[in-house]
């Protein structure tokens, strides 16, 4: 029997198209006018995630950068006690979960969507394997 460490270790995964007021992919997307607005928006919901984690008593916190290429996060204003994972999103089965292990006691989600096919959000999609669909059911596959 393993017995779990009495230390809290959460890891945060960390996506943008479900961050508060985004509604066009444009936003989304590196080098478009509104990608740094909705970038600081995402690390601020990020930010609030970790300090509302260390108020519950996380002693260790890892995030991952989810979204695109993984370098989206504003580091800058990331807290001292947060480590940051990038990479791992290229073909790699753990994705956007990229770094997490059986030594976590939770597992936290700032910034997702819903499922392709729900009008709730105009960016839902979903990403499984190497399939990619969007809310209006088209689907690629790579």
């Amino acid at each position: 029997m393993r017995i779990r460490s009495e230390v809290m270790k959460i890891f945060i995964s960390a996506d943008i198209e479900g961050t508060a007021g985004i509604t066009n992919w444009d936003e989304a997307r590196k080098g478009h006018a509104d990608y740094e607005e909705f970038r600081e928006y995402m690390t601020d919901e990020l930010v609030a995630a970790c300090e509302g984690a260390r108020a519950a008593g996380a002693k260790e916190i890892v995030v991952k950068d989810a979204h695109s290429t993984a370098r989206n996060l504003i580091l800058s204003k990331l807290p001292d006690y947060v480590r940051i994972v990038r990479g791992g999103w290229s073909g790699h089965p753990d994705a956007m979960m990229f770094g997490i292990d059986r030594s976590f006691s939770a597992a936290l989600y700032t910034g997702y969507h819903n499922k392709a096919g729900t009008d709730t959000n105009p960016l839902a999609h979903t990403l499984t394997g190497t399939c990619f669909a969007n809310a209006d059911q088209r689907r690629s596959c790579f």
